[in-house]
């Protein structure tokens, strides 16, 4: 992979975003949230930051649409609720609480009639219940009069969610937006004249007014629940069934206008047509319309003289509508009503200030240089646009929009599908080719924790080339899980090569290791010879008992891991190291470090990856396993059928202390299978040191032979089966013997 060197600057760009103080209307919880970047993909100003797995929502991009919330299969969003404010308003009896309704609610009542869900809100503990139906009147008359002789182009400024795109990402077109109140507001103002003391509740689909609530001048409106939130509002107070068992809806008044649907605000401020042309309007619905519109007119590609403008396709299509009814029949509920409205007497209609003045709340994100936009491509394997697929998983529209992101700090650049999918099945087919029947058991063998942790390190440790120190006492398999990282690595394919620093007098290990060129010495060969680390070209490297090289070898063997290059014995060329370097010692490398003997420098650069090897006596759980192990090797190499251990002589064994450990162990085995003539390695087979422990056994109870080779048969299928899930395939194949004789002893033994 390509290295980033930027990241580290730009990864933490949005400082200002990490504000504790600032309220999020909505917000990712942590703990549920899965990075599946659905929210991302619905977001359509992309106000999502992924940090670490997880798609967090940043306030001051996000436009509280709710597009995010209905995208998330896994309820990790969560939206800023008024409700507990509420019930407290409703408990009040001294104050009263008032709701004010958004028009949109046949929508969500049907098929409750309306006077009966008025009804309902009074016996949640709502005191007066108003539509938002009276200040679409009120404001109107301040959009007719705002609106006179006015050419330049005027976006309605009803809808919350617009506000706030506007607001956030088009500031420019914040000149556009009719500086007059909402209808909540203007409802509002009205009600708070009139009722100083009580508690005024809008209820409705919309998320985005709750950020217009946090917004508004202190003292005006005192909670925004939603539709959902009103349902479980009512159950809480046991009156949902009365919203899910009711008659269908009859032709009844209460109901509001067609405001909240398409062309309603037009039609509201334009009735017979005879302001504008058809040409000179234009009437924008859904949140893809909504942003490529504003895209358009802030380039000046269209100048319409009035815009209709609703981000969820009208109010009835709400973040939080709650309703099964589809978009279909919300319209037609609503269209069905409104002729037979009976509208509420304003009264004597006070002076009002429904002036609204807007801000630029957009905050500019870095741009970044084409060369890291290159990079960022490059690390996820796009070096052409052809490789770019814009396939849009990771939730941006295209490969190089993610990468723009990732150079702000908004995204992580393997959040790239593709390239995910490219690394995990090159590891899928190494594994698949390498490592079939559980090989990496073969080699690392164990069932003990100490052994599987073992086993889960190698394979980590494969994935990189970092210098690897391995530590353990003699005879624990420290070169064999240095292959098995080699193997488990890319360098599988390219050779492994071991040597023995004890072994080699000081005079040949410089040889050996970087090779000499003709008449370096007196009696070299004739042409040279490459060393050790030549031969180990693209591959791995073990130099085993690296505590006994000498220091003057061991200052020549830091410079060429720090430079990575070295020079033949007697020769001038500077040859490149391309091999991984692993080093292994059976003693305290840290204490010889301290006391002089091994150099501080080599040691610190050597021990970038270290891993010790348990011993045997530490995990003696593994030696019925690794003595299967063995005897299977050994039948194999004979061509001959695995030999068993009897119980006493495995008793021995799992109390023997094994101080040279596995190589002991495989000794002793190999041993044992050459002394027994017959199919049983008796305790006589095994060493005198060992057969000495059975002194304390002196009493037991002796089995005849036949009775014990049987028990041990029975006893090893059974664990053979137990190993391979019951395939007796596969238990045939471990235990060595034909499948046709396998089937017989299943019979004799009467196992199923």
């Amino acid at each position: 992979m390509n290295p980033l060197p930027f990241f580290n600057v730009r990864v933490n760009i949005v400082t200002n975003w990490e504000r504790k103080d600032k309220v999020s209307v909505v917000s990712t919880l942590e703990d549920k949230c899965k990075a599946c970047y659905s929210c991302l993909r619905e977001c359509p100003v992309k106000a999502i930051k992924v940090e670490v797995g997880q798609s967090r929502v940043v306030p001051e991009r996000c436009i509280n649409c709710g597009s995010c919330i209905k995208a998330c299969s896994q309820n990790a969003k969560s939206v800023l609720s008024f409700v507990p404010q509420v019930q407290e308003y409703l408990r009040e009896a001294k104050t009263k609480t008032i709701a004010l309704l958004a028009p949109s609610f046949p929508a969500f009542i049907y098929p409750l009639e309306p006077k009966d869900f008025f009804d309902l809100l009074m016996e949640v503990g709502f005191h007066e219940v108003h539509e938002l139906t009276i200040g679409i009147e009120l404001v109107m008359p301040k959009y007719r009069e705002y609106l006179q002789g006015r050419n330049e182009p005027a976006i309605g400024s009803h809808c919350a969610a617009v506000v706030n795109l506007i607001e956030k990402h088009f500031p420019d077109l914040i000149q556009y937006l009719i500086p007059v109140d909402s209808a909540l507001m203007a409802t509002a103002k009205l009600l708070r004249h009139r009722n100083k003391d009580s508690r005024l509740v809008f209820i409705g689909p919309c998320i985005a007014k709750k950020e217009e609530f946090l917004n508004s001048p202190e003292g005006i409106l005192d909670a925004v629940i939603t539709f959902k939130e009103l349902k479980e509002l009512c159950l809480s107070k046991g009156c949902l069934e009365k919203m899910d068992n009711c008659a269908p809806l009859e032709g009844k008044s209460y109901l509001p206008s067609i405001f909240p649907l398409n062309r309603g605000l037009i039609k509201n401020i334009d009735p017979q047509g005879k302001i504008y042309k058809d040409d000179e309007v234009a009437v924008v619905e859904g949140k893809e319309d909504c942003v490529q519109f504003l895209q358009k007119l802030q380039e000046g590609a269209i100048k319409p003289r009035f815009i209709d403008m609703l981000f969820c396709k009208g109010c009835i299509d709400g973040p939080e509508i709650a309703t099964e009814l589809d978009i279909f029949s919300r319209q037609y509920q609503v269209y069905r009503h409104s002729r037979t409205r009976q509208k509420e007497r304003l009264g004597r209609i006070p002076k009002l200030n429904l002036d609204r003045s807007f801000s630029s709340k957009y905050q500019p994100l870095l741009s970044p240089s084409e060369q890291e936009i290159a990079q960022i491509l490059t690390y996820t394997d796009k070096h052409q646009p052809e490789d770019e697929l814009n396939c849009g998983a990771c939730g941006y529209n295209s490969c190089r929009d993610k990468a723009v992101a990732v150079c702000q700090g908004l995204a992580e650049v393997e959040m790239c599908l593709p390239y995910l999918l490219e690394q995990s099945r090159g590891e899928l087919e190494y594994y698949k080719k390498h490592w079939k029947n559980g090989d990496i058991e073969d080699l690392i063998v164990g069932d003990s924790p100490c052994i599987c942790d073992l086993r889960q390190m190698a394979i980590k440790v494969g994935r990189n080339d970092a210098s690897l120190l391995i530590l353990g006492e003699s005879g624990v398999g420290k070169e064999v899980f240095a292959r098995t990282v080699h193997m488990l690595s890319r360098r599988c394919h390219d050779p492994f090569i071991a040597i023995n620093c004890a072994a080699l007098p000081e005079q040949l290990l410089e040889s050996e290791l970087f090779g000499y060129e003709e008449g370096a010495f007196t009696g070299a060969r004739k042409g040279g010879k490459p060393g050790k680390f030549e031969q180990a070209r693209g591959g791995s490297l073990l130099l085993d008992e690296i505590a006994e090289m000498p220091l003057f070898m061991q200052a020549k063997l830091l410079r060429v891991i720090q430079e990575r290059e070295f020079e033949r014995v007697g020769g001038t060329k500077t040859i490149k190291l391309d091999a991984r370097i692993m080093v292994a010692t059976n003693k305290d490398i840290k204490k010889l470090t301290q006391q002089g003997l091994f150099r501080s420098d080599l040691f610190y650069r050597l021990n970038v990856i270290s891993i010790t090897i348990p011993t045997l006596r530490h995990r003696s759980e593994d030696i019925p396993l690794l003595a299967d192990h063995f005897l299977q090797e050994l039948a194999a190499d004979c061509r001959r059928y695995p030999k068993i251990i009897s119980k006493p002589a495995f008793t021995l064994l799992l109390a023997y202390d094994w101080p040279g450990n596995i190589r002991e162990l495989k000794n002793v085995i190999e041993r044992a299978v050459y002394l027994a003539d017959g199919k049983v390695i008796q305790v006589q087979h095994l060493p005198e040191h060992m057969r000495k422990l059975n002194v304390k056994q002196e009493g037991t109870r002796l089995t005849p032979l036949k009775v014990a080779v049987r028990d041990l048969e029975k006893e090893l299928i059974l664990k053979a089966l137990k190993k391979t899930e019951n395939n007796k395939v596969d238990a045939a194949k471990i235990l060595g013997v034909p499948r046709a004789t396998f089937y017989l002893k299943l019979k004799e033994y009467e196992i199923n």
